[in-house]
């Protein structure tokens, strides 16, 4: 099926992460041209090899470092990008769980970083994005979205607390924006294994230590508890979110907005 993606400009943030990486790839194999970011020169690098190990061409896309709690940077990536590239159809945001402290624990130091860090760059990267989708009558907004949006436990309220903003401000937006072909919805996943590339500091911390190797059994036995309670007995990949956010942002999905569109593996049993 052809997405009708071919030659958009996808502005993909955070592509320093599994799930944004995979997302990039599965855009540009359906024809995109890519404005990629990431914190970091470290992560950056690791960001254009696992692009090019996908096959995908050099001058098929662009590389920002860019500190997406600074507004600034906001700016700059979205000038730089439309300076580059002409236009931006497609914007892919990223959300990120924020630490295991119960409600009783948090501090204003906790929350006011994690709404700036998820709720406010969302809104920055978003108002800066609309003017040029409003002047071309057209656009995908699609933010990825952890499940603790959705469902909050006792270690994870700092995460719903800087994530459901998230929810009511892009329903929102996808109301008053419809009229104008321009869809935002978001992909609310759980059960995925993603993990994110660590900074030189701490990987360099942890190489070779016991409290390295300790993490990281702690990991992959999670890993496998996760996959052994899930109905379909494994974890998802990034690369299905990927294809998700490709059907999101095609041509035909352009009836669908203001959607939660969750994405577990059968992992949660409520209804909506």
């Amino acid at each position: 099926m052809d997405f009708g993606l071919q030659d958009t400009v996808a502005l993909v943030v955070d592509s320093h992460l599994a799930i944004a990486t995979a997302t990039a790839t599965a855009l540009a194999k359906e024809g995109a041209i890519l404005s990629l970011t990431a914190p970091d020169s470290y992560r950056m690098r690791h960001v254009e090899m696992e692009i090019a190990r996908k096959h995908v061409p050099q001058d098929r896309f662009r590389a920002v470092i860019a500190d997406l709690d600074r507004e600034q940077d906001i700016h700059r990536l979205v000038r730089e990008t439309l300076h580059r590239q002409g236009n931006i159809g497609v914007l892919v945001t990223t959300v990120r769980d924020q630490g295991n402290l119960t409600a009783s624990e948090l501090e204003d130091e906790h929350i006011e970083p994690a709404l700036a860090r998820n709720f406010m760059s969302a809104v920055h990267l978003t108002r800066e994005v609309l003017p040029h989708m409003k002047r071309y009558g057209l656009g995908r907004i699609i933010n990825l979205v952890p499940f603790s949006a959705m469902e909050v436990s006792p270690h994870n309220t700092l995460s719903s607390l800087s994530l459901a903003p998230v929810l009511a401000y892009f329903k929102g937006l996808a109301s008053e924006l419809a009229p104008l072909n321009i869809t935002v919805n978001n992909v609310i996943y759980a059960g995925v294994d993603a993990d994110e590339i660590e900074d030189p500091d701490h990987t360099h911390h942890h190489e070779g230590s016991d409290a390295g190797q300790d993490e990281q059994a702690c990991a992959h036995c999670k890993i496998e508890e996760i996959a052994a309670d899930a109905p379909m007995k494994r974890m998802g990949t990034p690369k299905e979110i990927g294809d998700i956010v490709c059907m999101i942002a095609s041509y035909q999905a352009s009836y669908l907005t203001g959607a939660n569109i969750i994405v577990d593996g059968g992992i949660h049993h409520n209804y909506a």
